[in-house]
């Protein structure tokens, strides 16, 4: 970049050492700001690093809490934070702002977490098992997830609304109950919806296969400015299955997603016009390309 004034006069010993200095910082900042290598595999064959994705071990209550027992609670409280409970029941939030982190909800109702005109729910590094019951494991909108481990639902999230973030978490071993549609996550309308390294399985070598990892539809309302990547995805009849009701005009981006072998059809289906499927989806075991 120019300077704004002019320089005259010699070079001078100090101005070539000014000069020298600022070069030598010019490049030091460039090797810091260069790319490094991607990761290698620790076998030595230079292979890149396989990938991981959250399981049981990452997930959960962080294994050493002391939880204490509860049974179902309501959250009436602005900024409530609900930490070490283990909950025989429901919980069914009402006000903003609340954070629920290091509990196990262990469901008998219909819904094991619900809002009720609340907005800005966080669940972080808790467990919900479904016990094999009820419906979509947390309903329906204004939320995050972050390292959630979600088994034993018939369905895992459900997404009708706006803002939310499904990230770093497990859903897993889904049940069908008199032939439901049981899907790991369930998109059905909404916007500002982020889905990010996530372990959404299907199928279940006990429970078998079910429909799908992600149902994406806009029954309840248009979907758009929707993401979807970087999450291990397998199982369903197939994979991702876009043809919930009115999907034609769904927006949604699905980029950097692998893909399990275990659907019964296939990868994906029902991609409307507007869904952008990036050539980055690939299959786990081999790399490929999903186009």
């Amino acid at each position: 970049m120019a300077s704004s004034t002019r320089s005259t006069g010699r070079w001078t010993p100090l101005r070539r050492a000014a000069a020298a200095g600022i070069g030598v910082g010019l490049l030091a900042a460039a090797l810091l700001l260069a790319p490094g290598p991607r990761p290698t595999d620790p076998g030595g064959d230079g292979a890149p690093a396989p990938r991981t994705f959250p399981d049981g071990s990452t997930t959960g209550v962080p294994s050493g809490t002391v939880l204490r027992p509860s049974s179902s609670i309501t959250v009436s409280k602005d900024g409530a934070v609900i930490d070490g409970l283990d909950i025989a029941g429901t919980v069914t939030v009402t006000a903003d702002d609340v954070v629920i982190r290091n509990t196990r909800i262990r469901n008998t109702g219909h819904y094991p977490v619900r809002l009720l005109g609340a907005a800005n729910l966080l669940i972080e590094d808790s467990e919900i098992d479904g016990q094999g019951k009820g419906d979509a494991a947390v309903a329906f909108n204004h939320y995050t997830l972050r390292r959630v481990n979600i088994h034993d639902v018939v369905d895992g999230p459900r997404i009708a609304g706006d803002d939310v973030t499904i990230e770093d978490s497990y859903v897993h071993a889904l049940v069908g109950v008199n032939g439901s549609h049981t899907d790991a996550l369930q998109i059905v309308g909404g916007r500002r919806i982020v889905v990010r390294g996530n372990n959404l399985q299907a199928y279940d070598d006990q429970t078998g296969q079910s429909n799908a990892a992600v149902m994406l539809g806009e029954e309840d309302s248009p979907v758009r400015d929707c993401l979807i990547e970087d999450n291990l995805l397998n199982g369903g009849n197939y994979t991702v299955n876009a043809g919930g009701g009115g999907t034609r005009g769904a927006q949604c981006v699905f980029r950097d997603n692998r893909f399990g072998r275990d659907a019964r059809y296939g990868a994906r289906a029902n991609l409307g016009p507007a869904i952008v499927w990036d050539r980055s989806n690939a299959w786990l075991d081999s790399g490929r390309p999903i186009s």
